[in-house]
Protein backbone atom coordinates (compact mmCIF):
# COMPACT_ATOMS: atom_id res chain seq x y z
CA UNK A 1 0.00 0.00 0.00
CA UNK A 2 0.88 3.27 -0.62
CA UNK A 3 0.36 6.29 2.22
CA UNK A 4 -1.80 8.46 0.22
CA UNK A 5 -3.74 11.17 3.19
CA UNK A 6 -5.87 14.08 2.34
CA UNK A 7 -4.44 17.45 3.06
CA UNK A 8 -5.40 20.96 3.44
CA UNK A 9 -5.09 23.05 -0.19
CA UNK A 10 -4.48 26.56 -1.23
CA UNK A 11 -7.03 27.41 -3.64
CA UNK A 12 -8.91 30.36 -5.25
CA UNK A 13 -10.81 32.23 -2.77
CA UNK A 14 -11.91 35.85 -3.95
CA UNK A 15 -10.82 35.63 -7.34
CA UNK A 16 -12.22 33.26 -10.03
CA UNK A 17 -10.27 29.67 -10.87
CA UNK A 18 -9.81 30.17 -14.05
CA UNK A 19 -8.21 33.82 -13.81
CA UNK A 20 -5.69 32.07 -11.07
CA UNK A 21 -4.71 29.01 -13.10
CA UNK A 22 -1.42 28.57 -15.17
CA UNK A 23 -2.15 27.20 -18.36
CA UNK A 24 0.03 24.42 -19.32
CA UNK A 25 2.75 26.04 -21.41
CA UNK A 26 2.64 23.41 -24.21
CA UNK A 27 -0.33 25.24 -25.42
CA UNK A 28 1.30 29.18 -24.92
CA UNK A 29 3.60 30.73 -27.16
CA UNK A 30 5.65 33.95 -26.13
CA UNK A 31 2.81 36.29 -27.03
CA UNK A 32 0.18 34.55 -25.11
CA UNK A 33 2.28 34.40 -22.16
CA UNK A 34 2.28 38.22 -22.16
CA UNK A 35 -1.56 38.88 -22.72
CA UNK A 36 -2.16 36.23 -19.39
CA UNK A 37 0.15 38.37 -17.79
CA UNK A 38 -1.59 41.69 -18.80
CA UNK A 39 -5.34 40.61 -18.48
CA UNK A 40 -5.19 38.79 -15.39
CA UNK A 41 -3.38 40.39 -12.41
CA UNK A 42 -3.64 37.42 -10.10
CA UNK A 43 -2.07 34.47 -11.97
CA UNK A 44 0.67 31.72 -10.89
CA UNK A 45 2.57 32.63 -14.33
CA UNK A 46 3.75 35.70 -12.76
CA UNK A 47 4.87 32.53 -10.24
CA UNK A 48 6.19 29.66 -12.33
CA UNK A 49 6.79 32.08 -15.57
CA UNK A 50 7.94 35.87 -14.75
CA UNK A 51 7.88 38.01 -17.41
CA UNK A 52 10.30 40.80 -17.87
CA UNK A 53 13.91 41.08 -18.32
CA UNK A 54 14.89 40.24 -14.33
CA UNK A 55 17.98 39.00 -13.16
CA UNK A 56 17.82 35.38 -11.92
CA UNK A 57 17.82 36.26 -8.06
CA UNK A 58 15.39 39.26 -8.56
CA UNK A 59 13.03 36.62 -10.57
CA UNK A 60 12.63 34.40 -7.45
CA UNK A 61 12.16 37.28 -5.43
CA UNK A 62 9.33 39.03 -7.58
CA UNK A 63 7.75 35.35 -7.67
CA UNK A 64 8.00 34.99 -3.92
CA UNK A 65 6.21 38.82 -3.12
CA UNK A 66 3.41 37.57 -5.81
CA UNK A 67 2.76 34.57 -3.82
CA UNK A 68 2.55 36.51 -0.42
CA UNK A 69 0.16 39.15 -1.97
CA UNK A 70 -2.43 36.35 -3.22
CA UNK A 71 -2.36 35.27 0.13
CA UNK A 72 -2.34 38.74 1.81
CA UNK A 73 -5.14 39.85 -0.32
CA UNK A 74 -7.34 36.74 0.41
CA UNK A 75 -6.98 35.65 -3.44
CA UNK A 76 -6.46 32.22 -2.50
CA UNK A 77 -6.66 30.83 1.08
CA UNK A 78 -5.85 27.41 2.43
CA UNK A 79 -8.43 25.25 3.55
CA UNK A 80 -9.21 24.43 7.58
CA UNK A 81 -9.12 20.87 7.08
CA UNK A 82 -8.08 18.18 5.74
CA UNK A 83 -9.30 17.47 1.99
CA UNK A 84 -9.26 15.20 -0.69
CA UNK A 85 -10.30 16.76 -3.90
CA UNK A 86 -12.21 14.86 -6.73
CA UNK A 87 -10.72 16.90 -10.59
CA UNK A 88 -12.54 15.83 -13.61
CA UNK A 89 -11.31 17.16 -16.53
CA UNK A 90 -12.70 16.82 -19.96
CA UNK A 91 -11.64 17.60 -23.52
CA UNK A 92 -13.64 17.11 -26.84
CA UNK A 93 -15.37 13.29 -26.16
CA UNK A 94 -12.57 12.73 -23.43
CA UNK A 95 -13.62 12.59 -19.78
CA UNK A 96 -11.25 11.42 -16.89
CA UNK A 97 -12.14 12.03 -13.22
CA UNK A 98 -9.88 11.17 -10.12
CA UNK A 99 -8.52 12.68 -7.38
CA UNK A 100 -5.53 15.35 -5.51
CA UNK A 101 -3.91 13.93 -2.52
CA UNK A 102 -0.64 13.92 -1.36
CA UNK A 103 1.75 10.89 -0.71
CA UNK A 104 4.90 9.79 0.75
CA UNK A 105 8.28 10.62 -0.88
CA UNK A 106 9.49 7.38 0.56
CA UNK A 107 7.02 5.22 -1.37
CA UNK A 108 8.80 7.05 -4.50
CA UNK A 109 12.27 6.05 -2.94
CA UNK A 110 11.11 3.02 -2.63
CA UNK A 111 9.43 2.27 -5.93
CA UNK A 112 5.93 2.13 -5.09
CA UNK A 113 5.74 4.94 -7.62
CA UNK A 114 7.36 4.66 -10.47
CA UNK A 115 8.83 6.48 -13.37
CA UNK A 116 9.57 5.63 -16.76
CA UNK A 117 11.66 9.22 -17.97
CA UNK A 118 15.31 10.14 -17.47
CA UNK A 119 15.82 13.74 -15.77
CA UNK A 120 18.25 16.37 -16.29
CA UNK A 121 19.85 17.57 -13.56
CA UNK A 122 19.22 20.99 -14.22
CA UNK A 123 15.69 20.95 -15.04
CA UNK A 124 15.28 19.23 -11.83
CA UNK A 125 17.40 21.41 -9.92
CA UNK A 126 15.61 24.72 -11.49
CA UNK A 127 12.21 22.94 -10.13
CA UNK A 128 13.40 22.35 -6.86
CA UNK A 129 14.72 26.46 -6.36
CA UNK A 130 11.21 27.68 -7.99
CA UNK A 131 9.47 25.40 -5.31
CA UNK A 132 11.65 26.01 -2.62
CA UNK A 133 11.32 29.74 -3.14
CA UNK A 134 7.88 29.79 -2.23
CA UNK A 135 7.56 26.50 -0.19
CA UNK A 136 5.02 25.06 -2.01
CA UNK A 137 4.13 22.94 -5.22
CA UNK A 138 2.00 24.94 -7.47
CA UNK A 139 1.28 22.12 -10.03
CA UNK A 140 0.33 18.50 -9.16
CA UNK A 141 2.37 15.39 -10.63
CA UNK A 142 0.04 13.75 -12.88
CA UNK A 143 -0.11 10.25 -11.85
CA UNK A 144 -1.87 6.82 -13.07
CA UNK A 145 -3.15 3.55 -11.41
CA UNK A 146 -4.61 0.33 -12.42
CA UNK A 147 -8.17 0.56 -12.47
CA UNK A 148 -10.02 0.06 -8.70
CA UNK A 149 -13.59 -0.78 -9.43
CA UNK A 150 -14.42 0.33 -5.40
CA UNK A 151 -12.66 3.36 -5.81
CA UNK A 152 -13.50 4.32 -9.07
CA UNK A 153 -17.27 4.28 -8.40
CA UNK A 154 -17.00 6.32 -4.91
CA UNK A 155 -15.21 9.07 -6.63
CA UNK A 156 -18.56 8.99 -9.29
CA UNK A 157 -20.85 9.14 -6.54
CA UNK A 158 -18.94 12.36 -4.77
CA UNK A 159 -19.43 13.89 -8.36
CA UNK A 160 -23.10 13.92 -8.37
CA UNK A 161 -22.67 17.06 -5.82
CA UNK A 162 -22.59 20.43 -6.72
CA UNK A 163 -18.94 21.01 -7.23
CA UNK A 164 -16.52 23.75 -6.01
CA UNK A 165 -15.04 25.08 -9.71
CA UNK A 166 -16.17 24.66 -13.05
CA UNK A 167 -14.64 26.48 -15.92
CA UNK A 168 -12.83 26.33 -19.21
CA UNK A 169 -9.73 26.56 -19.20
CA UNK A 170 -7.18 28.78 -22.55
CA UNK A 171 -6.88 25.44 -23.94
CA UNK A 172 -10.75 24.70 -24.05
CA UNK A 173 -10.26 21.78 -21.43
CA UNK A 174 -13.05 21.72 -19.32
CA UNK A 175 -12.41 21.46 -15.14
CA UNK A 176 -14.01 20.51 -12.64
CA UNK A 177 -13.54 19.97 -8.63
CA UNK A 178 -15.21 19.28 -5.69
CA UNK A 179 -13.94 19.30 -1.91
CA UNK A 180 -14.61 16.66 -0.06
CA UNK A 181 -14.35 17.59 3.82
CA UNK A 182 -16.99 15.78 5.54
CA UNK A 183 -15.10 13.44 7.64
CA UNK A 184 -16.96 10.45 6.87
CA UNK A 185 -16.52 10.98 3.12
CA UNK A 186 -12.84 11.44 3.53
CA UNK A 187 -12.40 8.20 5.64
CA UNK A 188 -13.94 6.65 3.54
CA UNK A 189 -12.51 7.81 0.16
CA UNK A 190 -8.88 6.86 2.10
CA UNK A 191 -9.95 3.61 2.75
CA UNK A 192 -10.32 3.00 -0.88
CA UNK A 193 -6.92 5.05 -1.55
CA UNK A 194 -5.22 3.25 0.34
CA UNK A 195 -5.53 0.15 -1.80
CA UNK A 196 -3.55 1.28 -4.70
CA UNK A 197 -0.32 -0.63 -4.94
CA UNK A 198 1.51 1.22 -7.15
CA UNK A 199 1.21 4.42 -8.79
CA UNK A 200 2.74 5.48 -12.27
CA UNK A 201 4.04 8.67 -12.81
CA UNK A 202 2.17 10.07 -16.22
CA UNK A 203 3.40 13.49 -16.38
CA UNK A 204 5.85 15.25 -14.09
CA UNK A 205 9.67 13.85 -13.36
CA UNK A 206 10.96 16.46 -12.92
CA UNK A 207 8.73 17.95 -10.13
CA UNK A 208 8.86 14.40 -8.58
CA UNK A 209 12.98 14.89 -8.73
CA UNK A 210 12.91 18.58 -7.09
CA UNK A 211 10.11 17.23 -4.45
CA UNK A 212 12.54 14.58 -3.37
CA UNK A 213 15.64 16.87 -3.32
CA UNK A 214 13.30 19.38 -1.60
CA UNK A 215 12.54 16.52 1.32
CA UNK A 216 16.18 15.72 1.98
CA UNK A 217 16.97 19.51 2.16
CA UNK A 218 14.67 19.77 4.75
CA UNK A 219 15.24 16.98 6.56
CA UNK A 220 19.27 17.26 6.79
CA UNK A 221 17.88 21.22 8.40
CA UNK A 222 15.74 19.03 10.87
CA UNK A 223 17.84 16.00 12.32
CA UNK A 224 14.18 15.02 14.16
CA UNK A 225 11.91 14.33 11.27
CA UNK A 226 9.98 11.23 11.41
CA UNK A 227 9.03 10.77 7.76
CA UNK A 228 5.85 12.23 8.31
CA UNK A 229 6.17 15.91 8.14
CA UNK A 230 4.52 17.68 5.58
CA UNK A 231 7.69 18.33 3.34
CA UNK A 232 7.91 14.48 3.28
CA UNK A 233 4.66 14.88 1.41
CA UNK A 234 4.34 16.01 -2.51
CA UNK A 235 0.90 16.52 -4.00
CA UNK A 236 -0.31 14.22 -6.97
CA UNK A 237 -3.23 14.49 -9.23
CA UNK A 238 -4.19 10.62 -9.83
CA UNK A 239 -6.57 9.53 -12.89
CA UNK A 240 -7.34 5.31 -13.51
CA UNK A 241 -5.10 3.79 -15.85
CA UNK A 242 -8.47 3.48 -18.03
CA UNK A 243 -8.77 7.48 -18.45
CA UNK A 244 -5.03 8.53 -19.31
CA UNK A 245 -4.89 9.73 -22.07
CA UNK A 246 -1.93 9.62 -24.22
CA UNK A 247 -1.47 11.01 -27.59
CA UNK A 248 1.19 10.15 -30.25
CA UNK A 249 4.52 12.41 -30.19
CA UNK A 250 5.40 13.32 -33.35
CA UNK A 251 9.19 13.93 -35.13
CA UNK A 252 10.54 16.13 -37.45
CA UNK A 253 13.31 16.45 -39.09
CA UNK A 254 15.39 19.66 -40.67
CA UNK A 255 16.61 18.14 -43.66
CA UNK A 256 17.34 14.63 -45.42
CA UNK A 257 20.73 14.04 -44.59
CA UNK A 258 22.14 14.67 -47.90
CA UNK A 259 20.27 12.60 -49.78
CA UNK A 260 17.98 13.58 -52.72
CA UNK A 261 14.14 12.05 -52.18
CA UNK A 262 14.48 9.08 -54.63
CA UNK A 263 17.64 7.96 -52.55
CA UNK A 264 15.66 8.72 -49.53
CA UNK A 265 12.81 6.79 -50.18
CA UNK A 266 15.07 3.78 -51.86
CA UNK A 267 16.40 3.40 -48.59
CA UNK A 268 13.70 4.28 -46.58
CA UNK A 269 12.40 1.04 -48.39
CA UNK A 270 15.36 -1.35 -47.15
CA UNK A 271 13.16 -1.38 -43.80
CA UNK A 272 9.69 -0.36 -44.42
CA UNK A 273 7.38 -0.91 -47.33
CA UNK A 274 6.15 2.76 -47.97
CA UNK A 275 3.65 3.82 -50.00
CA UNK A 276 2.26 7.08 -51.56
CA UNK A 277 -1.12 8.49 -49.82
CA UNK A 278 -3.64 10.93 -51.06
CA UNK A 279 -4.40 12.13 -47.79
CA UNK A 280 -2.41 13.22 -44.61
CA UNK A 281 -1.77 9.69 -43.12
CA UNK A 282 -2.23 8.89 -39.15
CA UNK A 283 -0.91 5.40 -38.35
CA UNK A 284 -3.73 2.82 -37.51
CA UNK A 285 -1.74 0.56 -35.67
CA UNK A 286 1.59 -0.38 -34.34
CA UNK A 287 4.71 -0.59 -36.43
CA UNK A 288 3.04 1.58 -38.98
CA UNK A 289 3.81 5.23 -39.31
CA UNK A 290 2.88 8.60 -41.88
CA UNK A 291 5.45 10.09 -43.31
CA UNK A 292 5.41 13.80 -45.06
CA UNK A 293 7.80 15.41 -47.67
CA UNK A 294 7.03 17.59 -50.34
CA UNK A 295 3.33 17.98 -49.94
CA UNK A 296 3.18 14.38 -50.40
CA UNK A 297 2.00 11.84 -47.43
CA UNK A 298 3.29 8.38 -46.99
CA UNK A 299 2.34 5.67 -44.99
CA UNK A 300 5.66 3.21 -44.14
CA UNK A 301 5.17 -0.05 -42.25
CA UNK A 302 7.98 -1.79 -40.50
CA UNK A 303 8.77 -5.05 -42.61
CA UNK A 304 11.86 -6.30 -40.98
CA UNK A 305 10.45 -7.70 -37.70
CA UNK A 306 12.83 -10.87 -37.71
CA UNK A 307 15.39 -7.44 -36.57
CA UNK A 308 13.80 -6.92 -33.52
CA UNK A 309 14.93 -8.33 -29.84
CA UNK A 310 12.62 -10.15 -27.80
CA UNK A 311 12.38 -7.37 -25.84
CA UNK A 312 9.80 -4.34 -25.00
CA UNK A 313 11.62 -1.62 -25.65
CA UNK A 314 13.20 -2.76 -29.53
CA UNK A 315 9.79 -3.19 -30.20
CA UNK A 316 8.62 0.03 -29.08
CA UNK A 317 7.67 2.43 -32.61
CA UNK A 318 9.45 5.00 -31.30
CA UNK A 319 12.87 2.91 -30.95
CA UNK A 320 11.69 1.52 -34.47
CA UNK A 321 11.97 4.63 -35.95
CA UNK A 322 14.94 5.50 -34.37
CA UNK A 323 17.21 2.73 -35.17
CA UNK A 324 16.09 2.26 -38.78
CA UNK A 325 15.06 5.60 -40.18
CA UNK A 326 16.46 8.49 -38.29
CA UNK A 327 20.04 6.90 -37.14
CA UNK A 328 20.67 5.16 -40.07
CA UNK A 329 19.57 7.47 -42.87
CA UNK A 330 18.78 10.44 -41.22
CA UNK A 331 21.97 10.71 -39.27
CA UNK A 332 20.31 11.79 -35.56
CA UNK A 333 22.44 10.41 -33.61
CA UNK A 334 21.65 11.59 -30.30
CA UNK A 335 17.50 12.35 -30.39
CA UNK A 336 18.07 14.75 -26.90
CA UNK A 337 20.75 17.22 -28.42
CA UNK A 338 20.41 17.07 -32.07
CA UNK A 339 19.37 20.54 -33.30
CA UNK A 340 18.13 18.79 -36.57
CA UNK A 341 14.93 17.19 -34.95
CA UNK A 342 11.98 19.03 -33.77
CA UNK A 343 9.40 17.20 -31.25
CA UNK A 344 5.55 18.21 -31.90
CA UNK A 345 2.34 16.51 -29.95
CA UNK A 346 -0.45 15.01 -31.50
CA UNK A 347 -2.85 17.15 -29.20
CA UNK A 348 -1.66 19.86 -31.99
CA UNK A 349 -2.81 17.40 -35.25
CA UNK A 350 -1.56 16.46 -38.40
CA UNK A 351 -1.84 19.56 -40.02
CA UNK A 352 0.58 21.29 -37.33
CA UNK A 353 3.26 18.26 -39.00
CA UNK A 354 2.37 20.16 -42.83
CA UNK A 355 3.04 23.27 -41.74
CA UNK A 356 6.10 22.87 -40.12
CA UNK A 357 7.32 20.88 -43.33
CA UNK A 358 6.12 23.44 -45.23
CA UNK A 359 8.01 25.99 -43.67
CA UNK A 360 10.89 24.24 -44.50
CA UNK A 361 10.40 21.98 -47.93
CA UNK A 362 14.01 20.06 -47.24
CA UNK A 363 12.24 18.74 -44.18
CA UNK A 364 10.34 15.41 -43.29
CA UNK A 365 7.80 14.40 -41.09
CA UNK A 366 6.67 11.47 -38.78
CA UNK A 367 3.33 10.89 -37.33
CA UNK A 368 3.44 8.10 -34.59
CA UNK A 369 0.85 5.58 -33.85
CA UNK A 370 0.38 6.29 -30.26
CA UNK A 371 2.03 4.68 -27.20
CA UNK A 372 0.21 2.17 -25.72
CA UNK A 373 -0.42 3.12 -21.41
CA UNK A 374 0.77 -0.72 -20.90
CA UNK A 375 3.71 0.06 -22.62
CA UNK A 376 4.38 2.50 -20.23
CA UNK A 377 3.51 0.74 -16.99
CA UNK A 378 5.36 -2.16 -18.07
CA UNK A 379 8.50 -0.50 -18.68
CA UNK A 380 8.28 1.18 -15.25
CA UNK A 381 7.56 -2.37 -13.82
CA UNK A 382 10.97 -3.54 -15.43
CA UNK A 383 12.76 -0.46 -13.96
CA UNK A 384 13.71 0.72 -17.67
CA UNK A 385 13.15 4.38 -19.11
CA UNK A 386 11.16 4.88 -22.43
CA UNK A 387 13.06 6.62 -25.12
CA UNK A 388 13.16 10.50 -25.15
CA UNK A 389 9.76 12.08 -26.28
CA UNK A 390 7.98 9.28 -26.40
CA UNK A 391 4.56 9.64 -24.49
CA UNK A 392 2.34 13.34 -24.78
CA UNK A 393 -0.26 12.63 -21.53
CA UNK A 394 -3.02 15.22 -22.33
CA UNK A 395 -5.44 17.07 -21.02
CA UNK A 396 -3.35 17.68 -18.00
CA UNK A 397 -4.00 18.79 -14.64
CA UNK A 398 -3.62 22.34 -13.66
CA UNK A 399 -1.20 24.47 -12.26
CA UNK A 400 -2.45 26.57 -9.49
CA UNK A 401 -6.39 25.04 -8.91
CA UNK A 402 -5.13 23.76 -5.80
CA UNK A 403 -1.44 23.95 -4.57
CA UNK A 404 0.41 21.99 -1.30
CA UNK A 405 1.85 24.60 0.97
CA UNK A 406 4.76 21.67 2.03
CA UNK A 407 6.04 23.44 4.42
CA UNK A 408 2.97 24.04 6.81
Amino acid sequence: MIDIKPFKGTRPFNEEAKNLIAPSSDHLNEQHLIDIHEKHYWNYLKILNPVGKLKEADTLRVARDHFDEMKENHIIKQDDELSFYIYQIKFQDHLQTGFLAVANIRDFIDNRIKGHELTSQSRLDERADQMLNIETQVGPIYVSYIDESELDNLIMDLTKHSPEYEFESFDKTHHTLWCIQNPDQVNQLSRSINNIDLLYIADGHHRMGAMKKISEYYNNKNTQSKGNESYNYFMIAAFPKSQSKIFDYNRVIKDLNGLSVSEFIKKIENFFSCKKQSTSFRPKMIKEFGMYHHNQWYSINFKKKELLDDNLLSNLDINILNQYCLKPILGIQDVNNDERIRFIAGCHGLEALEKKVNDNPNSVAFSIFPTNIDDVIEVANQNLTMPPKTTWFDPKPLDGLVVYEFNQ
